[in-house]
């Protein structure tokens, strides 16, 4: 399988993991199921599901003004398309908030449009959202998260909901993929910034 990425929005740069004077992220905030994965049903066994969507909360980012990012809650979803529909996703249908019900402000991605995600190809998509004013992570119970987003399959609207929990150190799945800080990317390169990356799979 091969995987060609196109760029939507700011340039990645890539981060280099142990490299640098200190980690952007705060330590200690790793969250299960990583990864989390919901894929709508299919109709054949022996067929992949029409659509998966993989699911990673990466860590708190801390603020960085040169890049005008607050203190923030950065996730990760990448959506495969194996349908014979495209796949949408607006970033304004994502939704974060804790076990408490405290929700965080609205995802910064860049940029803040549509994704539309054609047969045969994978979305990446990397968010940040920001603690609400005024609080900080010491002021929040982050024991438990929840993230829900909208896709549409063609004309079909699919509401996807993934529960995490907070955990000591984290857990390491299989798979060929590595986001971020020491996690993977789980129903329904690391970057900087939100950002969206294509892959066309062939």
């Amino acid at each position: 399988m091969k995987y060609v990425c196109y760029a939507i929005g700011i340039p990645l740069l890539m981060l280099a993991v142990g490299c640098g004077p200190s980690s952007p992220y705060v330590s200690g905030y790793y969250y299960d199921p990583h990864p989390l994965v919901a894929s709508l049903p299919t109709t054949q066994p022996s067929e992949p599901p029409p659509v998966s969507a993989y699911a990673t909360i990466v860590g708190i980012r801390l603020p960085d003004d040169k890049l005008h990012l607050p203190l923030s809650m950065e996730v990760r979803l990448r959506i495969d398309d194996n349908s014979p529909d495209p796949v949408t996703l607006d970033p304004r249908s994502m939704d974060l908030s804790t076990g408490d019900l405290v929700r965080f402000d609205p995802a910064i991605v860049n940029p803040m449009t549509p994704v539309t995600i054609n047969p045969g190809e994978s979305a990446m998509i990397t968010a940040e959202f920001p603690f609400p004013p005024g609080m900080t992570y010491s002021q929040i119970n982050l024991e438990e998260l929840q993230w829900r987003w909208v896709l549409y399959v063609g004309p079909q609207r699919v509401d996807q909901v993934a529960n995490f929990k907070q955990v000591v150190e984290p857990t390491y799945y299989g798979g060929p993929y590595y986001y971020g800080p020491s996690v993977y990317v789980y129903p329904p390169y690391p970057v900087i910034g939100g950002v969206v990356v294509i892959h066309h799979r062939w």
